[in-house]
């Protein structure tokens, strides 16, 4: 089998966040705000008669869903989301650490939605409050507790010299943005995709995008999964690891 970077030497202008085919899935790289760019029409057309057939699912809370190249205007286009199975689980093994660790990816991204309901007195205050009201849908409708974002932020300290459970305490809620970017350098370096990942918020982000990609492969249908293009990264590892067969397309822009 070809290693991931041969793969991206294939149609690495036409499709650069990548598609990869698993079986009955098909998995279309995103570039986050920005559209779907699929330059082999023979491969585009495989995607959009696959999801005609059955069905588009969109990653995390649908803020990649709008892709034009897809026909996708919207979530409501789409036969759901692929985390939305997956996080009712969460309800009946409880919140762990990394299912937390969700909060400082994609940071800028996500800021004008996440501080919705980042409130309170402290960066502390902020989490805790930001999980209670994104439990139903990021969770299961799992209780949140203090004590899972002290579990969290004690399992982001390891190994980075900080100890973020003391500053969230400290950090007032209006340097909230701040204090998960500092986390996100950390969990996402320059050098993610080559280097010896060790660090806690390194570790709880592979642990949780792990279990992510582990599901949609065991345990979703066939279907076209729109998801950002680190996660084919991580899905080609997964697989290449089992000994599975897959195809990459592009990807000359992932990592």
């Amino acid at each position: 089998m070809l290693s991931f970077r041969q793969y991206l030497i294939e149609n690495k202008d036409s499709i650069p966040q990548g598609v990869l085919v698993y079986g009955d899935k098909i998995f279309v790289g995103a570039d986050h705000e920005k559209p779907i760019s699929i330059g082999d029409e023979r491969i585009l057309d495989k995607i959009k008669s696959h999801g005609s057939k059955h069905g588009f699912y969109f990653e995390g809370d649908g803020g990649d869903a709008k892709q034009s190249v897809l026909g996708l205007s919207s979530v409501k286009d789409y036969k759901g989301g692929w985390d939305e199975d997956r996080m009712k689980s969460i309800a009946d093994s409880g919140i762990q650490p990394q299912n937390l660790a969700i909060l400082y990816s994609n940071v800028d991204v996500n800021w004008n939605k996440t501080k919705q309901n980042f409130k309170g007195k402290t960066v502390f205050d902020g989490i805790l409050n930001w999980a209670k009201a994104g439990s139903s849908t990021l969770f299961g409708g799992a209780e949140v507790t203090p004590d899972h974002v002290e579990d969290f932020l004690k399992a982001s300290s390891e190994k980075t010299g900080h100890d973020f459970l003391s500053m969230a305490r400290k950090t007032p809620v209006s340097q909230g943005k701040e204090f998960l970017k500092k986390i996100e350098k950390i969990a996402w370096p320059d050098d993610w995709d080559t280097k010896k990942r060790t660090a806690g918020p390194e570790l709880l982000v592979d642990k949780e995008n792990e279990e992510r990609n582990a599901h949609v492969i065991d345990n979703m249908g066939p279907g076209v999964y729109v998801a950002g293009a680190g996660h084919l990264k991580q899905v080609s590892d997964l697989l290449k690891q089992r000994g599975e067969k897959f195809k990459m397309h592009g990807g000359s822009q992932i990592g």
